[in-house]
């Protein structure tokens, strides 16, 4: 690896080998994991909104039990708004989850790819 390349030279100090494939193995294994965790991150984040909502949507089903008034109409209206802002976050997390997931494929094929090139 040609010393004009620091930030490859480096990779390949790490992993004890000068081979471009194996570098560029290195760099899109890393990648790989990184998608992964990520993914599994928002998976993590989805189940936590996901409590959330379920803990205010009970508090919603409560408070329309009670007799009604102004005041209460107006707490119903601000948690059943949190409640689609959760929804909407729910969807954002699972649009980045799967965004991740087919990024963590696309590296994996190339790990594979190069790995039988060498």
């Amino acid at each position: 690896m040609p010393r004009r390349f620091p930030k490859c030279l480096s990779i390949a100090n790490q992993i004890g080998d000068r081979r471009v494939d194996r570098v560029l193995c290195a760099i899109f294994e890393r990648e790989e994991k990184a998608y992964a965790d990520a993914e599994k991150s928002y998976n993590e984040m989805v189940e936590e909104v996901e409590v959330r909502r379920e803990y205010r949507h009970g508090l919603i089903v409560e408070l329309m039990k009670l007799d009604r008034d102004f005041v209460l109409d107006e707490c119903l209206a601000v948690l059943r708004a949190a409640e689609q802002e959760d929804f909407a976050e729910i969807s954002r997390l699972i649009q980045m989850s799967h965004a991740a997931a087919i990024r963590a494929g696309e590296k994996g094929r190339i790990v594979r790819k190069l790995r039988k090139l060498g």
